[in-house]
């Protein structure tokens, strides 16, 4: 679990077994009645023909229920595949680093509106800075995968951002500013801590165990752009709207 979202990981090829034991899974998230469950795929292959079928009729029961099932994975390769068995995957755009000409995030120059707003850099207020992101969301638009999608992404940068760019915890704050465009949104998340000393994510390891966070902001996003220095961390996350099917 990551705060009211469940995730699972599991590779792109699994034996009977194993599959069996994903299916039993997302049937128990289901049953709990969460509405947004990760599936964290791991590996370069195309996934097994039975794991596709698996991940596509959880969607389909996630969907009825008014849930989402989104399938996260670092591997074009693994994104084609499921794309092309009807899966709805987001794209990934890769994690860009602030060079100057911010090639990794395309916005407009001008947003239809915005709004910022600072918290307190603890973990006890994390969920409420996420809530009133996707909340912002809603008011703009996004629904469905896409606004789950950002949720999950914007949650991991909020974490670091206190987890890493806080050093003086309760004393220092984390500034968000929310963007609206026509056709997506953008979130900017700042922290004033170490800078690079102290933000894993201006070098990650793609293939670690663990801190997750850097992947799924990589993954679930639309564009992605990071700036590290001396002042601290900015991570801007832009989200599009999706034609309906």
């Amino acid at each position: 679990m990551r705060g009211d979202i469940c995730v699972l990981r599991c590779r792109t090829t699994v034996s009977r077994p194993g599959l069996e034991s994903v299916r039993r899974e997302l049937a128990r998230c289901r049953e709990a009645d969460l509405r947004a469950v990760v599936v964290d795929l791991e590996g370069d292959q195309p996934p097994d023909d039975g794991l596709v079928v698996v991940l596509r009729d959880s969607a389909e029961a996630f969907a009825e229920a008014g849930g989402e099932l989104i399938v996260s994975a670092e591997s074009a390769v693994v994104r084609d595949a499921l794309a092309a068995a009807g899966l709805d995957v987001p794209a990934g755009p890769g994690l860009g680093p602030d060079t100057g000409d911010s090639t990794s995030v395309s916005l407009p120059s001008e947003p239809r509106w915005r709004h910022g707003f600072a918290f307190t850099a603890t973990t006890a207020e994390l969920s409420a800075a996420r809530r009133r992101v996707m909340r912002l969301s809603e008011v703009c638009g996004l629904s469905g995968a896409p606004l789950f999608e950002l949720g999950v992404a914007v949650g991991e940068a909020l974490a670091n951002a206190v987890q890493h760019g806080s050093p003086g915890g309760a004393l220092d704050e984390v500034t968000v500013r929310f963007f609206c465009y026509d056709d997506e949104v953008a979130v900017e998340v700042a922290d004033h801590g170490g800078g690079l000393d102290a933000a894993p994510i201006c070098a990650p390891e793609t293939t670690a165990a663990s801190g997750r966070g850097i992947h799924f902001m990589r993954t679930l996003s639309d564009g992605l752009l990071v700036s590290c220095g001396a002042q601290g961390t900015r991570v801007l996350l832009a989200k599009r709207r999706r034609a309906a099917p």
